[in-house]
């Protein structure tokens, strides 16, 4: 049993381990886009790092974070695919949590912005597109 230990310490321990199991969710899901368990693996540990990034004071974190599950939610409803672009950018998302908790004075708020606004981008597209679209051969390449 852990005694008289900085719950700021502990809170980037679980963060630690919740980045971790969302890593491995993530490029697993790009090997296979499908897979269920894994989108809600990824799903649970971003509502997880949201909710005791609050409760620990690290409402940056957050704040993010609750914007990138917001855009996960979208792949969980089947509103938007975990395609190679989604992922990436998610990863991006993922490394820059770890900044914002490991480092919160050199994470770049800018760099945050960003890559909120890149999901935002590729969500919305992808709910905007009509449903069977590029539906005719999911192995095809993007344009680009």
């Amino acid at each position: 049993m852990i005694t008289n230990a900085d719950p700021t310490d502990i809170f980037r321990q679980e963060a630690g381990e919740l980045l971790e199991q969302l890593e491995a969710a993530l490029l697993d899901l790009e090997r296979s886009p499908g897979d269920r368990d894994l989108i809600n693996t990824a799903f649970r540990a971003l509502h997880t790092i949201k909710g005791s990034g609050a409760m620990f004071g690290f409402e940056q974190v957050a704040a993010f974070t609750h914007e990138f599950e917001s855009a996960f939610d979208r792949v969980r409803k089947g509103d938007a695919a975990p395609d190679p672009e989604l992922i990436a950018i998610a990863l991006n998302a993922k490394d820059f949590i770890r900044s914002q908790i490991e480092s919160p004075e050199e994470a770049d708020a800018v760099i945050g912005v960003c890559i909120l606004a890149d999901l935002r981008k590729l969500v919305a597209n992808a709910v905007a597109a009509p449903s069977g679209a590029g539906a005719e051969s999911p192995a095809a390449p993007a344009g680009d």
